[in-house]
Parts: structure tokens; sequence; C-alpha cells
């Protein structure tokens, strides 16, 4: 069914085309009893009537099919005006050629001048060539805008699998050297534990995050893991605070997989240093189709690599926001020296 749907769909234009011209073709034949220099004979006008469609059709196909295409769109603006008027005398011509040699001594009770013939004939093919020339372009227009949204849809989805290929490896490997020092230093149990976590969000990352959107409650299932496994890292004995909250009512709402972890991540990152009293505060507050974000860390001057606004992670982030929210997100980071801020206002549906 969706086969037929698409060839159907694939020749609308072509079918569109021949019903009109059969419309035409058929409203002349029946209704018009003159045509230029030709009266009606045995109360038909038939020949004529198919001969000049047909020669209306060449003309009107030529310029939309071949000379746009061709000359036109590639800017070959001498080649173009030569082609259509190339084809246009040389239509008219032939058309006058089989009217007054072949046709106007059945269907004309006069002699008729062979110039006057090819004026009335030059006229009828210049509304037709008006007419190819507006499709044709107008035709042409819409085709190259659809390749642009095709290219830019592509485009963006390359970016997109390419900017997750940059944030997944980066926090699997960091999971995958605490489970090696878990595993070192705790324990069979412990360890156990932690590869179940992990296993529960590398299925999320692997397959449920190739979606374009994702239920929240499912993200927020996720942010949930991946925190309590940073917990779970983090040493008893360490001064570290951490808070994370999700309040409002989020049921119906989706959002794109992943989008939030690379602020979390750098909370984790840069927020915890040995012996020195930290707080990462992370919440989630969901009202009227938006998603209020904020993550706080504190800041340790002297921790190097410390990433900011121009952080890979945070701008990888950015990136993603502008691709998949459009005018539909305001991003606030800043860092006063004594704590790092991100505030994400994001608009869900």
């Amino acid at each position: 069914m969706i086969k037929i749907f698409s060839s159907l769909k694939k020749y609308t234009e072509a079918l569109i085309h021949v019903i009109i011209w059969v419309i035409l073709y058929l409203f002349a034949v029946l209704f018009f009893r003159t045509i230029g220099p030709f009266s009606r004979v045995d109360d038909t006008l038939l020949l004529p009537l198919t001969v000049g469609t047909l020669i209306n059709v060449i003309l009107f196909y030529s310029i939309t099919l071949y000379l746009i295409p061709r000359y036109a769109n590639k800017s070959r603006i001498k080649q173009f005006i030569m082609g259509l008027l190339g084809t246009f005398a040389g239509l008219t011509i032939l058309e006058t050629v089989l009217d007054f040699y072949f046709l106007v001594w059945v269907f004309s009770d006069s002699p008729e001048p062979f110039f006057g013939m090819m004026f009335i004939n030059g006229i009828v093919h210049l509304f037709f060539a008006s007419l190819g020339l507006g499709y044709g372009f107008t035709r042409s227009w819409l085709v190259n805008e659809k390749k642009k949204q095709e290219l830019i849809r592509e485009k963006l989805t390359a970016e997109l699998n390419f900017l997750r290929t940059q944030l997944n490896p980066h926090f699997l490997f960091n999971v995958l050297n605490m489970a090696y020092s878990s595993a070192s230093k705790k324990g069979d149990d412990q360890t156990a534990d932690i590869i179940e976590k992990l296993s529960v969000l590398l299925r999320y990352m692997i397959y449920d995050s190739n979606a374009e959107k994702v239920d929240v409650e499912r993200e927020t299932d996720f942010i949930r893991n991946y925190i309590n496994l940073q917990r779970m890292r983090l040493s008893s004995d360490l001064p570290v605070q951490i808070s994370f909250s999700v309040n409002g009512n989020y049921a119906g709402y989706r959002i794109a997989p992943l989008i939030l972890i690379p602020f979390i991540e750098n909370a984790f990152k840069y927020g915890v240093k040995l012996e020195q009293k930290s707080e990462i505060f992370l919440s989630l507050l969901f009202h009227d189709h938006q998603l209020e974000f904020m993550a706080r860390n504190t800041v340790f001057p002297g921790l190097k690599g410390r990433e900011g606004a121009s952080g890979v992670g945070i701008e990888n982030a950015r990136k993603r926001l502008a691709i998949l929210y459009p005018g539909k997100h305001k991003l606030e980071i800043n860092n006063d020296g004594k704590q790092f801020v991100v505030k994400l206002l994001l608009t869900l549906n």
C-alpha cells in the first residue's frame, strides 16, 4: 500500500499536466467554431487543433524541461536566450508551413497570406511560451529549495550524529575507568552493582538515544542513574554535597535525548576536588510546557582543565540546542570564580 501511494505521489505532477492538456484540447474541439483562418468543416476543427496542441505541448515542455534546467539554471543565459528564440521561431514556422500547405485548403474558404498565418501562430505560441517560462522557473525554484532543505536536513543529521559520537565515548570512558577502579579496591559486590547500573545507561545511550525525541520520564531516569553512579564513584570521605531534584508534572512531554548530560557531567568533572568542600546542585522544574534546568557546582581556581563556556562538552551542547530547539531555548552560563552555574530554559512538546 505504501509503495502504491509513493508511486502515485511520484507521478502526480505528470498526471495533473495530462488532465489539464486533455481538458483544454476537448474544450477547444467542442466549442471553438473558428481558429485563425480556419472554420469548421463537417462540424469539426479536429485536425488543426490536434496539430496546434501537439506543437504547443512541444514548445511548453521544451522550455520547462530542457532549456531552463540545461541553460538558465546553470547561468548560461546566452545559450538559453538563443535556444528559446530558436525553439519559438522553429515551431512557429513549422506550424505555419503545415497550416499553409496542408490544412488551409480544407479548413478555409479563402486564400490566406503565409505571414499573416505566421503572425497568428506566433501570438498563440507566445502565450504558451510565457506559461512555460513562468511554470518552468517556478518549478525550478521549488526543486532547488527542496534540494536545499534536504541538504540542510542531511547536514544537521550528520552534525548531530557527529556531536553524539563526541559526547558518548567521553562519558563511557569515565564510567569504565570508575568500574575498573572499584573492582580493584572494593570487591565484586560493588563492581556488580556498578556494572548493572552501567548496563542500563549503555542500553539507553546505544538504543534509545538514537530517537529524535524520548519521553521526559525516561530521560530523567537516565540522569538519576548517572548521578547515582557518580555518587558511587565518589568516596564517602570526600566532603561533597550532591543535590538532585525533579519537580513539576512532565507527563506527556518529550525531549531530545542526552541534551542535559554535558552540563551534568561537567559539574561532576570539575566540581569535585580531593579534601576540599564542594557542592553540586542539579534541578529540573517542569511547568507550562517548559523545562527549567539548573546545574551549579563549586569552582576550584587551581584545577587545571577547568571547562567553561568554551569547553568541548558544553560547546557541543550549545550546537545541539541550536539545531534541535531553534528559538525555543535560552541558555545562560556564569562563572564568578566561586560557582559555575548553568541555567537552561527549554520549551518542550
